[in-house]
């Protein structure tokens, strides 16, 4: 049980990092291959491994047909709609910034569970998604005040659909979740977000020019490990540590995102950014930390009672 323990939080510090740093590997493909082209290579290239994967480790299970319209739908949110929003965005906006407004996705999942889903938010939640949505107001602000192009409001307003498209995603997701495989439903998924990228990548074909080796090296990595190899990690993880401390985690997503954009794309830190940054991450860390510690205290109060 210890070994799973350490196992799980090693899986999710590795999805953290690899997930941290693709929108900078992302920002630089995008100096060569259109948003929707880049995204529609990124999953077409996942759903061929992701096939050829799930036909030997699930080769009995099949789709039921009243499930192909919803699974459909996923694929279109989570991968088609949620990838155009977020690689048209990044095209327009710091790969930092980007990163960040992405970090608030946890805090407008659990208001969409709540619209939704009818789930109760609890004190410390609320007070989490208010600071988290003015982190968010900051890191807006901040691009307005720099710079004031029409690029960094469209760009952010993407960020935030492709967080939303995100939501909904995950809100149809749950009973597909609960009556066939992970990987059984990302290849799915996968492949029908890829037949709705086509077009999307046929209309750039002006756009279209020779691809160096680096960009082929990024694309290959967020295909392999963003796409798919950090999709696994993240699902064991949740199932082991539970999902208040996997967001724990994820809330860490930001700094590693900030740190390579700097590192890597010599992009400018500019003070409101990063305070918009912290505001997030404490909005979510208040949102989850405290029901950790809620959760821990109550498994100790059990604990002692059996003992008695």
């Amino acid at each position: 049980m210890k070994n799973n323990k350490i196992k799980a939080n090693i899986l999710i510090l590795l999805t953290v990092f690899f997930w941290g740093i693709s929108a900078t590997n992302t920002k630089i493909v995008l100096e060569e291959v259109p948003p929707g082209t880049l995204a529609f290579i990124r999953f077409s290239l996942a759903t061929v491994l992701l096939w050829s994967i799930n036909r030997k480790i699930n080769p009995e299970m099949r789709l039921e047909k009243k499930d192909r319209k919803r699974m459909m739908f996923c694929g279109v949110t989570g991968i088609s709609l949620y990838f155009i929003l977020e690689t048209y965005g990044i095209s327009l906006i710091s790969a930092a910034n980007a990163t960040i407004l992405l970090a608030s996705i946890p805090i407008f999942t659990m208001l969409g569970e709540r619209v939704f889903l009818k789930r109760p938010i609890k004190k410390a939640e609320s007070l989490g998604a208010v600071i988290t949505l003015a982190g968010v107001g900051l890191v807006i602000g901040n691009s307005l005040r720099i710079s004031g192009g029409y690029r960094e409001i469209i760009g952010s307003m993407l960020l935030i659909g492709a967080a939303l498209s995100w939501v909904v995603f995950s809100l149809a997701n749950k009973t597909l979740e609960n009556k066939y495989s992970i990987l059984f439903n990302s290849t799915y998924q996968s492949l029908y977000g890829s037949l709705v990228l086509l077009p999307v990548a046929l209309m750039e074909y002006r756009s279209w020019g020779p691809i160096s080796m680096v960009s082929w090296g990024n694309i290959l990595y967020l295909t392999l490990f963003c796409s798919a190899l950090c999709t696994f990690m993240y699902l064991s993880a949740l199932k082991e540590l539970g999902a208040t401390v996997t967001n724990v985690y994820i809330n860490l997503m930001p700094f590693v995102g900030v740190l390579a954009a700097a590192i890597v794309l010599k992009e400018t830190l500019y003070p409101l950014q990063i305070l918009g940054g912290i505001v997030i991450v404490l909005g979510i860390s208040l949102a989850n930390v405290k029901s950790l510690w809620i959760n821990s205290l109550a498994k100790g109060k059990k604990v002692l009672t059996q003992k008695s």
